[in-house]
């Protein structure tokens, strides 16, 4: 996605960045606009391991030295200096980690990330011996029996540099480049290691590559939907709905995100759902866990009821979310999700309630972020009597699913299945509604079905890097809005079979879980694909509305 040269820099070094608008989500690929660089810095004062700092400039101030130059088919140029420290303006107590990057277009619609959509790092050396893998790029990298692997890499400092392949030797040499192959002629995991040395020194990297067996074919076992399924306190079975897919692991804390045949996903005689079975799990335990789809995609499971966010989660407090399981940083990347075993159920005290005529409601609508300074559910859930006291008997809740980022109105979906942590754990925003309900107050949501952004699993499953929009064989959404003046994010296709049962599920689950009362649909004159702007009467977006 990006070379470096040197390949390790120091902070003293002037380095020259070379961005593969190809590679990674692809975002940039084939543009004719000008490339720059959002870029800063990890230092040891970073609170995680995505924390920028010393930004060069906002998102959309394009600074001259942030401004790429083209140096070939889709290969861009950015030169840092005179030193990385002078250029970012790091002072010389503070210790540069890794070089951060998001490249966009002049007016940052378009970007170039990795392929999982998340933030560029680079490694800053402290000099010395060091050897770095660069080939195969995938970490880990599945490949076919008797397929060739390549193995490529850079030194510096060294003497020598040897490679093994399962502990073998398999290269020899000298200099500050090394290249060799060989044939995967056997399943399973093996492990290449890069060792460099010099006279005084050692530097070691290393990565295996999975040479998998051909799917397993079998249906799914009778009762088992999309998403997470409970069997047992130690049982579940992930089951994941994407076609035209070859082939899928499920990775998690369950392996050490590793890659075993016992984690290969089984995939369905329709070819269309891909299922794993997960037997001896701890009872009550949170496992956080992805999809790997076809080597190169990691998303979460779209129907989990929790994520863990490598971005925005570091932000959340204890007081807000309690005891809140860290994300597996080093492990893998973008955005995962959780399932466990052994939950106990709330224990709701209105079990049945009652609505208000809908004739005759006063609706109180309520960003949980604004309304108090806590901004969680428990300081609204304590300010209930206040509402009560105005005379309102429904409280319209706005999106509070899972979104991009914590401080939104929430109109950026990714999640729909999970609560947004930024408010509070899910009881929390159970026991709000539960307090609203003993005072005869209905709990209505703000539900964003006409579109969802670019983190959401089903965007990411089936992406158009290049154009930057959903693929045109993406079974949810339309490749682009057929409204030309109203649109956000990624625009679902509402006569899709596949986003009929997406929205049914999302409903009757917030109904039935967290027992709400109805919905606020926002901008439901986008559900259609009939072109237009959506004032005109429109008979296909009627039908769609009454089978919701």
């Amino acid at each position: 996605l990006i070379t470096s040269d040197p390949a390790f820099p120091t902070d003293e070094d002037q380095v020259t960045i070379v961005f593969n608008a190809q590679l990674g989500n692809g975002g940039l690929a084939g543009t004719t606009d000008d490339v720059y660089a959002h870029t800063g810095v990890i230092t040891n004062n970073s609170s995680s391991p995505s924390d920028w700092k010393y930004v060069k400039a906002g998102w959309t101030t394009n600074l001259p030295e942030c401004k790429l130059s083209p140096v070939g088919d889709d290969l861009w140029q950015l030169i840092i200096g005179p030193s990385i420290r002078d250029y970012y303006g790091v002072p010389a107590n503070e210790t540069i980690l890794k070089l951060a990057f998001v490249f966009r277009n002049s007016d940052g619609s378009a970007t170039g990330k990795t392929e999982d959509g998340g933030d560029i790092f680079y490694d800053v050396s402290i000099g010395g011996v060091n050897v770095l893998i660069t080939m195969p790029s995938n970490r880990p990298s599945v490949v076919q029996l008797n397929d060739q692997v390549e193995v490529s890499g850079s030194t510096s400092e060294a003497d020598s540099t040897i490679v093994y392949l399962d502990n073998v030797r398999i290269y020899a040499g000298t200099g500050t480049s090394f290249f060799t192959a060989f044939v995967a002629d056997s399943y399973g995991k093996h492990w290449i290691k890069a060792v460099a040395k010099s006279a005084a020194n050692t530097a070691a990297d290393s990565l295996y590559i999975y040479v998998r067996k051909p799917a397993v074919i079998e249906d799914r076992p009778v009762g088992i939907v999309d998403g997470i399924n409970y069997v047992d306190e130690n049982t579940v079975v992930l089951s994941l709905y994407a076609p035209e897919k070859e082939y899928i692991f499920a990775i998690g804390d369950f392996s050490d995100w590793e890659l075993e045949e016992t984690n290969e996903m089984k995939i369905t005689s329709d070819g269309k759902r891909f299922w794993v079975e997960l037997s001896g799990l701890e009872v009550g335990k949170p496992y956080i866990f992805q999809y790997l789809i076809d080597g190169t995609i990691r998303v979460g499971d779209i129907y989990a009821d929790q994520v863990s966010d490598p971005w925005n989660d570091q932000y959340i407090t204890n007081a807000t979310y309690p005891n809140l399981i860290d994300y597996p940083t080093g492990k893998t990347s973008g955005i995962a999700t959780v399932f466990q075993t052994g939950q106990q159920p709330y224990p709701w005290q209105v079990e049945t309630f009652a609505t208000p005529d809908p004739e005759k409601l006063i609706v109180y609508e309520l960003l949980v972020r604004d309304f108090t300074t806590a901004r969680t559910f428990k300081s609204v859930m304590d300010t209930i009597d206040y509402l009560a006291h105005l005379g309102i008997n429904a409280i319209e809740l706005m999106p509070v699913s899972e979104f991009e980022g914590n401080n939104s109105w929430g109109y950026n979906p990714n999640y729909y299945f999970a609560v947004d942590k930024y408010y509070g754990p899910k009881d929390a925003l159970k026991a709000l509604i539960d307090e609203c309900h003993k005072r005869g107050i209905a709990v209505l949501m703000d539900m964003v079905l006409n579109h969802a952004y670019g983190t959401c699993p089903l965007a990411m499953m089936y992406w158009d890097g290049e154009n930057n929009r959903p693929a045109a064989n993406n079974p949810w959404f339309n490749v682009t809005s057929p409204n030309p003046t109203y649109s956000w994010g990624s625009d679902f296709n509402h006569e899709s079979q596949a986003t009929k049962d997406f929205v049914d599920r999302v409903n009757k689950y917030w109904m039935e879980e967290y027992k709400i009362d109805g919905f606020r649909f926002d901008f439901t004159k986008g559900f259609t694909n009939k072109p237009g702007e959506g004032w005109d009467y429109d008979q296909s977006r009627i039908n769609i509305l009454q089978h919701m």
